[in-house]
């Protein structure tokens, strides 16, 4: 899965997805984030009547049959932050929203935590492509009266994220920015767009357990620290 990922930077987000996306320039309203966690909001890029636009939406697709478990009294609609490539259309709220409102999100890096020698408690590793640049995760939305909201697709891990994990955000591939928003793209081709990213220029490294707490949102949640140091935090 993926529950945790990063985007450090605000400048140049908007000029690395303008040439594929035709994204009008001057729209940085968010700050550079270093702990996206699961409902919170988030830059999004989807397609607006025809038009390329970038927006925030809550992570964590909220069907427009669970809009009203948000009333007072109500039980909590079920997170769902991830979908899985390999039966994304399983269920019609997933099949609906990667037939007809698929979206990129944008970002620099993702955490996953790896558990080795029975700790009590994982070591979290910070897995990015390297050097840093942005990138951008397939995604889908629904949209349930004026709330946006949206699930990261995942898949089989690469070779770097295996030992780590079982599952991994999916990449799309920067030429395909714009057939993977467009509603009318072939279904065939559109699934053939979700990659599990190469190795080569990727790196995981562990960080402080800082980033543990989703109320942290700051550099040192991506600090590089030694495999000795983890055990201290």
């Amino acid at each position: 899965m993926c529950g945790r990922y990063t985007l450090t930077r605000q400048d140049g987000v908007i000029d690395e997805l303008e040439a594929q996306l035709a994204i009008e320039p001057g729209h940085a309203w968010w700050k550079p984030r270093f702990n996206i966690a699961p409902t919170q909001p988030a830059p999004v890029a989807r397609v607006v009547d025809g038009t390329r636009v970038l927006e925030m939406m809550r992570w964590g697709l909220v069907p427009a049959w669970a809009n009203r478990a948000f009333l007072p009294g109500e039980p909590k609609p079920p997170l769902m932050i991830n979908a899985r490539a390999e039966s994304i259309e399983a269920k019609q709220v997933f099949r609906d929203a990667f037939h007809h409102t698929r979206c990129l999100v944008p970002a620099d890096g993702f955490f996953e935590w790896l558990n080795g020698n029975g700790k009590a408690r994982p070591d979290p590793m910070y897995i990015r492509p390297f050097p840093r640049r942005v990138i951008a995760f397939a995604g889908v939305f629904v949209q349930a009266g004026d709330l946006l909201s949206f699930a990261i697709v995942t898949g089989k891990p690469n070779e770097l994220v295996a030992p780590i994990h079982i599952r991994q955000p999916l990449v799309i591939p920067h030429a395909q920015y714009a057939a993977w928003l467009d509603p009318t793209t072939d279904l065939d081709v559109a699934r053939a767009m979700m990659q599990t990213p190469a190795v080569d220029d990727w790196r995981a490294d562990p960080v402080s357990r800082h980033v543990n707490k989703a109320l942290h949102d700051d550099p040192s949640c991506i600090e590089l620290v030694t495999p000795a140091q983890t055990s201290l935090f």
